[in-house]
């Protein structure tokens, strides 16, 4: 029974599209091709639930949260700021940036913005005037122009060669994928461009990278993207915290303990305070201040952390082998949409009550009408709310469709 109601909830019918018992009749207008976007995110969310994905993705209900996830509010305003910071650089500042978006998801919808919003605000702010501490001290990743026009927070979309039988079959008359490159930095002495992408996290990840679908994806598409040879893909991470200085314990003495949240400078400030020369360091002290300096990097430390992903071109093209089997499936209005319940729902999940409502055989509808909204069709609606320094109008972003 919750089988076939999901199956069937789950369809998606365009205005000119009709039902008929347990088959379907599309009904296209010529004139407006109907074209399925396919994301990475609808791509990783597809292949963890699909009953998520169905009630979540644009190709089908395109509900989303009325209340923004905090992690999800949170790394937005921090892409922006380093969209702003990387590119025309209007505010001069990441951290002014960062509360030009808080004040913008303010005056776009307040009720949208999750409830300890307040609370992350100081935290934004202190990890992008860190951000620029750690930069000073390393390579910026130059920022690739085109036109004039600095390649952050860039929208692309292309066509994929599908079967057009198969689209035909579907309703569809073509397939783009869409996606958004964070930064494209420039090595000037090879002239490869790297594609940059930011991440903000309670801890830092390394493990994931040999499968990341996003680095495959992208290092698929880079040639379709840039008409220039792509070096690789390069993730940036932002732990979500900030180092302060060594901790003073009550005997005036500083602690060696390994959980503290600092850096080898700000250590070894501490304990020029308290003991004034290196020669009068402890050597429990010296071994901690050793250690904190075998963290850092050129390229990391225990706070920021960039690494350098490669694919070859076997890799890139069994990735675009892959989505194309999946968009197979994505398109397909008869699909089963079962759920994939695992450990982690209740914690990142925002569809779980009325997931859990539907398999009670409860009235999951009402729950839906009651937590969810229909999605923007466009990206971040609260841009149109930015105050631009002096006035300035937003800049204009570049124009892929005439490339």
């Amino acid at each position: 029974m919750t089988q076939d109601l999901t199956a069937h909830e789950f369809r998606t019918l365009t205005t000119n599209d009709e039902m008929h018992g347990d088959g379907w009749t599309i009904q296209r207008d010529p004139k407006n091709p109907r074209v399925a976007v396919i994301r990475t995110s609808d791509r990783i969310s597809f292949k963890n639930c699909r009953r998520r994905w169905g009630w979540n993705s644009h190709l089908r209900h395109n509900l989303g949260p009325k209340q923004n996830a905090a992690p999800l509010w949170f790394g937005s305003g921090m892409h922006f700021a380093l969209e702003d910071f990387h590119g025309y650089n209007r505010f001069g500042h990441p951290t002014d940036a960062f509360n030009a978006y808080v004040k913008a998801t303010k005056d776009h919808d307040i009720r949208s913005l999750p409830e300890e919003w307040e609370e992350l605000v100081p935290l934004g702010q202190d990890m992008m005037n860190y951000y620029l501490e750690w930069l000073s001290h390393r390579n910026p990743l130059k920022t690739y122009w085109v036109d004039g026009v600095p390649q952050v927070e860039v929208n692309f979309r292309f066509k994929i060669p599908m079967d057009q039988a198969l689209l035909e079959k579907y309703g569809y008359d073509e397939v783009v994928y869409s996606g958004t490159i964070d930064k494209v930095c420039i090595d000037e002495e090879t002239d490869l461009l790297w594609f940059v992408d930011y991440k903000s996290a309670k801890a830092i990840q390394t493990l994931h990278y040999q499968t990341d679908p996003q680095v495959s994806a992208y290092m698929w598409a880079g040639p379709y993207i840039y008409d220039k040879p792509i070096g690789g893909f390069i993730y940036q991470q932002h732990m979500k915290a900030v180092p302060k200085p060594g901790r003073i314990l009550k005997n005036l003495s500083v602690s060696v303990a390994k959980d503290q949240l600092t850096d080898y400078y700000r250590y070894r400030q501490t304990l020029l305070d308290v003991y004034k020369t290196p020669d009068l360091f402890p050597e429990g002290n010296k071994e901690m201040l050793r250690q904190l300096h075998a963290e850092e990097d050129h390229e990391f430390n225990k706070f920021i952390r960039r690494d350098k992903i490669y694919r070859n071109a076997a890799q890139a093209e069994a990735q675009g082998a892959i989505i194309m089997m999946e968009v197979e499936d994505m398109l397909n209005p008869n699909l089963p949409l079962y759920p994939n319940h695992t450990r982690d729902c209740p914690s990142f999940c925002p569809f779980l009550s009325p997931c859990v409502s539907l398999d009670a055989g409860l009235d999951f509808k009402e729950e839906l009408n009651l937590l969810m909204k229909p999605r923007a069709q466009s990206y971040d609606p609260w841009r149109k709310h930015l105050k631009w320094p002096k006035g300035d109008d937003e800049p204009a972003a570049f124009d892929w469709d005439n490339v």
